[in-house]
C-alpha cells in the first residue's frame, strides 16, 4: 500500500473515530439498574418523564446506552403497547322491583314468592301483603344468572323522568338469594342546564361474577319508572401495560375566543402520544360542555381537536360526582394542549393525561454498569439490526424469552445545555474557494488583458 493510500485509511479512521458519540455529547444521564441476582445478554427499560423532556427528537432518537467504558451498545426503540383485543357483552337482565323497606311494618305479613326456570333464571315475581301505606319501589334485584363473564358494568335505564335525577345505589352480590357481599356504591344521573344535557347510567362493578344484583337506592330523589337494565363484560385478550398519569401545567391566565368561548392553555414536560384525558373542575355546583386541543410544540402549529365533553362536579350528600375519563385514541405526540368552554368558568379546570411509556431494547455489550444517555442536537443512535440478536436469543431460550426489566436511576448532569445548543454554523469553505477561483479569474484576465495592452504599444 502506497503513502497516498495509508493516509486516505488513517484519516477515514480518525473521521471515524472523532465522530463516535460519547456521554458528554448528551444533555444528562441516567444510571440503568439492573437486578443483582440477574443476568442477561439484553435488558428492557421503560423511559420516564424526565427521559422525554430532555429528549429533542420527537422520534426519540436522540437517546443512546453506553457501557461502562464509554462505548454505545446496540439499542432498539420498541413501543410499547402490544396488541389488545376485546370483545364487548351485553346482556339485557330482569330487573324485578322490591317493596320499599319502609313499607313493611310491624302490622304487614309481606311474602315473596321467586321461581327459577331450569336454566336457574328468576320468573316474575310476585309480591303480597297486607295492607300497609303505598310506597314506590327503592329496591331491585338483577337476575344475571344468565351472564357467562364477569360484569364490568350494568347499564340502567328508566322512562321518567328525563331530568333532574342524581340516584345513589348501594350495590351487593349474591349467588343464592340469602346470602349478600356488599361490592360498593355508584351514582347514575340526568341533569340538563344551559342547553347541556349530561347522562350517566352505568353503575361499575369491576368484573364481578355473581348471578344476582341488588340494588338499594340511598337518596331521596324522585322515582325511576320504567327501570330496565344491562349487564356488561368485556373478554379481554393479550392486555396492554397500565397508563401512566402526568398533570398537565395550567397557564397563568385563560384568554378569550373569538367566538367569545373561554380558553385555557396547559403543556406537558414533554411531547406524548396520550390516550386519556382526566378534566376536573376546580368548583362545586358546576356543569360545562367542553372542548380539547393539542398541538405540537410550536406556536406556528395548528390546534387538532381531540374530544368533546359535559364536565360537571356536584355533591349528593358526602359523596362528590365528577365526570368520567375521556378517551383520545392519540396516535400522534402533542405537549401542548386547550380547553375551550362557552360556559363562563371563575377557575382553570385540572387537566391529566395519560400515556403508556415507549420502552428501550439493549444488548449487554462490555462490562456494566450501563447508563442512558438523552437529548443533544448533535448525536443520534445508529440503527441496529437488534431483532435478530432477540431472535437468536429466543432460539437458545424459549419462544416466549423476554429480556428482563431493568429501571432507571436518579438523572445526573452530563453535557448540559452545551448538548442541546445548534452547532455553530460550519464555514462556507465551498463558497469562499468559488469567490478565490472567479477573483483569481478576473486576476488572470486582468493580466493577460494588460499584457495584450502593452504589447499593442510596443508594436507602435
Amino acid at each position: 500500500m502506497n503513502l497516498r493510500a495509508l493516509i486516505a485509511v488513517g484519516a477515514l479512521c480518525a473521521m471515524r473515530a472523532a465522530s463516535a458519540a460519547t456521554p458528554a455529547d448528551y444533555a444528562m444521564v441516567f444510571p440503568i439498574e439492573t437486578p443483582a441476582a440477574t443476568t442477561s445478554s439484553a435488558w428492557r427499560i421503560e423511559l420516564t418523564p424526565a427521559v422525554y423532556a430532555w429528549s429533542q427528537d420527537e422520534s426519540l432518537r436522540d437517546l443512546e446506552i453506553f457501557n461502562a467504558a464509554g462505548q454505545a451498545v446496540p439499542l432498539a426503540q420498541i413501543a410499547n403497547s402490544p396488541s389488545s383485543t376485546s370483545h364487548n357483552i351485553d346482556v339485557a337482565i330482569p330487573a324485578l322491583a322490591l317493596p320499599a323497606t319502609a313499607a313493611v311494618s310491624a302490622g304487614s305479613d309481606l311474602r315473596l314468592m321467586i321461581e327459577r326456570d331450569t336454566d336457574g333464571h328468576l320468573r316474575p315475581l310476585l309480591t303480597t301483603a297486607t295492607p300497609a301505606p303505598a310506597a314506590h319501589a327503592r329496591d331491585w334485584l338483577l337476575d344475571a344468572s344468565a351472564v357467562e363473564h364477569p360484569i364490568d358494568s350494568i347499564q340502567l335505564d328508566w322512562t321518567t323522568p328525563l331530568a333532574a335525577v342524581v340516584a345513589r345505589f348501594a350495590i351487593d352480590a349474591g349467588d343464592d338469594l340469602q346470602n349478600w357481599r356488599t361490592i360498593g356504591s355508584a351514582t347514575v344521573l340526568a341533569l340538563e342546564q344551559d342547553g347541556a344535557r349530561l347522562q350517566r347510567r352505568e353503575l361499575a362493578l369491576g368484573g364481578v361474577r355473581a348471578r344476582y344484583i341488588r340494588l338499594h337506592r340511598l337518596d331521596d330523589g324522585p322515582d325511576l319508572a320504567g327501570l330496565s337494565a344491562h349487564a356488561r363484560s368485556i373478554e379481554r385478550r393479550n392486555p396492554q401495560p397500565a397508563r401512566a398519569w402526568l398533570p398537565a401545567e395550567a397557564s397563568t391566565t385563560p384568554s378569550t375566543g373569538a367566538a367569545g368561548e373561554v380558553q385555557f392553555r396547559y403543556s406537558l414536560p414533554a411531547a406524548l402520544t396520550v390516550e386519556r384525558a382526566r378534566i376536573e373542575l376546580a368548583d362545586d355546583s358546576t356543569l360545562a360542555p367542553l372542548v380539547l386541543f393539542a398541538r405540537t410544540t410550536g406556536a406556528s402549529s395548528a390546534w387538532i381537536e381531540l374530544a368533546r365533553t359535559t364536565a360537571f362536579r356536584l355533591h349528593e350528600g358526602d359523596e362528590r360526582l365528577q365526570n368520567d375519563e375521556v378517551d383520545l385514541r392519540g396516535v400522534t405526540r402533542y405537549r401542548e394542549f386547550k380547553l375551550e368552554s362557552r360556559t363562563p368558568l371563575a377557575s382553570a379546570p385540572h387537566l391529566a393525561l395519560a400515556y403508556r411509556a415507549d420502552a428501550l431494547v439493549f444488548l449487554a455489550e462490555g462490562n456494566a454498569p450501563f447508563t442512558l444517555a438523552v437529548g443533544s442536537v448533535r448525536a443520534q443512535h445508529s440503527h441496529y439490526p437488534i431483532d435478530a440478536a432477540l431472535s437468536s436469543l429466543r432460539a437458545k431460550l424459549g419462544r416466549d424469552w423476554q429480556p428482563p426489566q431493568a429501571t432507571l436511576g436518579a438523572a445526573k448532569i452530563s453535557g448540559g445545555d452545551a448538548a442541546l445548543r445548534a452547532p455553530p454554523a460550519p464555514l462556507p469553505w465551498r463558497r469562499w474557494i468559488l469567490w478565490g477561483v472567479l477573483v483569481a479569474g478576473a486576476a488572470l484576465v486582468g493580466a493577460f488583458a494588460l499584457s495584450l495592452l502593452r504589447g499593442a504599444r510596443r508594436e507602435r
